[in-house]
């Protein structure tokens, strides 16, 4: 409450335009900040952010810097394997196999003519062989044939070398080794340290420019560029203030900021709603000292303009007692609505509007639904030489009893002036603003039906020669849906 009997007793509004910049700023700063954050600039900076700042990545970098080779498990491969392969055992092994000798070692053993010598030696060796050695009649015998096939065998060069071979101590040395865990693990080790992978590590690890040359140096160099760009740091500047939350509670639903020729029918109707939704005609209210025309409404400069004049014409009026009848008119205005075509059950409605005469000229900006009651006031143009201005709900109460609940609002001059009136309206409470201050706050006769919106100036008296041609002006209008938590 202190700030309404602020405004009653003297205290001025901030500035229209001081408040419309904020509008804008705020508007064009929330559409800016959420169309950069699904960016994908945005979103490889935070990908980075997380990335960099992440402790397997710091613990990489760590390693890149200051890791020697000696401390690493390759260099660890590495020595182990040398060491192996400068032992003799290893050595004798490598040279035996690289002259070829292990595989014709291993070919004469598994040969026929080995097998063959093998089954001779031991049969010339044998008991039986002597015993028939000894006979007149030994030439004659199958042992000895045997015995010379045998000695036969042992001139072939390849038994020969094999006999030979295999009493060297080397070739004990390589038979031993084959196929032990050893040597297994000798050429375990061989594979890693001669493999691509291993080779280009090792590269890296004794290169002193290591880490400028690596991948997470490169990745921390985009980071570092990308923190200079101007949106990313406009973006992290604003969002540490928690920004928009006002701005993210609504989403719009409507607005027209009249910047076309002409006025723009899809949106606009002109006259009161039932005229032209059952006659396609406009009317005037008993008692109202206007008629509507269409003509009395121009887009100019990017306003919409309402002018009000002396002008004779006829025109309908509408009578609760007498229905419909033609009358002459003194003076025509202008009405448009959005009865047709936008309708909203709660919500904030906003419109930066300017009048140039007050009361006899009652300029309005009012919202209703299907019939007349419900109906809620914006802004009405009730007091003359516009120090003050009015807003409120006419309802009725349970007992269908019409209720006015008005709040008259001064503290500035409202003719000649723009100014930025909201209603917000919830089904908890109905709140007026002007230029952002609170003005009137309603917890009670809160309408729960949709309602379009409506600006016109409407004469309930004969204006003096002086008041016209009046002008009401709507430089925008805006609505907003509060969006789902």
């Amino acid at each position: 409450m202190a700030s309404i009997f602020g405004i009653q007793f003297g205290s001025r509004f901030v500035s229209t335009k001081k408040f419309e910049t904020s509008l804008i700023n705020e508007r064009e700063d929330f559409e800016r900040f959420t169309s950069f954050e699904d960016s994908e600039l945005l979103k490889r900076y935070l990908e980075l952010d997380a990335l960099i700042h992440s402790g397997e990545f710091e613990k990489k970098v760590r390693e890149l810097k200051t890791t020697r080779y000696k401390d690493t498990e390759q260099w660890r491969q590495l020595d182990q394997y040398n060491a192996m392969k400068s032992s003799s055992d290893i050595k004798t092994y490598l040279k035996f196999t690289k002259a070829g000798l292990l595989e014709r070692m291993k070919h004469i053993g598994a040969s026929d003519s080995y097998e063959s010598y093998l089954a001779l030696k031991s049969f010339v060796n044998s008991g039986g062989f002597h015993s028939a050695k000894v006979k007149k009649d030994f030439k004659q015998t199958e042992a000895y044939t045997k015995l010379k096939t045998y000695e036969q065998l042992s001139k072939d060069p390849n038994i020969k070398f094999y006999i030979k071979t295999e009493k060297k101590a080397n070739y004990k040395t390589v038979t031993n080794l084959e196929n032990s865990e050893r040597l297994k693990t000798f050429f375990k080790l061989e594979a890693i340290v001669q493999s691509q992978q291993f080779q280009e590590h090792k590269y890296m690890m004794e290169d002193k420019k290591r880490f400028k040359k690596s991948e997470e140096a490169s990745l921390i160099e985009e980071f570092e560029n990308l923190k200079k760009n101007e949106e990313i740091k406009w973006f992290l500047a604003i969002k540490k203030k928690s920004p928009f939350k006002e701005s993210r509670k609504w989403s719009l639903t409507f607005e027209d900021d009249f910047d076309a020729m002409h006025l723009d029918t899809s949106k606009w109707m002109t006259g009161y709603y039932w005229g032209k939704a059952l006659m396609n005609d406009a009317y005037a209210l008993a008692g109202e000292k206007q008629f509507f025309k269409d003509d009395n409404i121009e887009l100019r400069d990017s306003v919409a303009r309402i002018t009000t004049r002396r002008e004779g014409t006829k025109g309908k009026v509408w009578d609760a007692a007498h229905g419909f009848t033609t009358q002459p008119f003194e003076y025509t205005s202008g009405l448009i609505s959005t009865g047709q075509s936008f309708r909203q059950k709660y919500g904030k409605f906003e419109a930066k509007v300017r009048f140039s005469q007050s009361y006899p000229l009652l300029n309005a900006f009012w919202m209703v639904g299907e019939k007349r009651m419900p109906q809620m006031d914006v802004v009405k143009s009730t007091f003359k030489k516009g120090k003050a201005i009015e807003c409120g709900v006419h309802a009725q109460d349970t007992g269908n009893k019409v209720v006015h609940q008005m709040r008259k609002v001064s503290g500035a001059k409202f003719n000649n002036n723009f100014y930025i009136y909201t209603l917000e309206w919830s089904p908890e409470a109905i709140i007026w603003k002007v230029n952002g201050q609170e003005v009137h706050r309603e917890t009670k006769h809160i309408p729960n039906e949709a309602m379009y919106l409506a600006f016109c100036t409407i004469l309930p008296e004969n204006p003096a020669d002086s008041d016209l041609p009046g002008l009401m002006e709507i430089d925008w209008i805006r609505c907003y849906q509060r969006k789902t938590e």
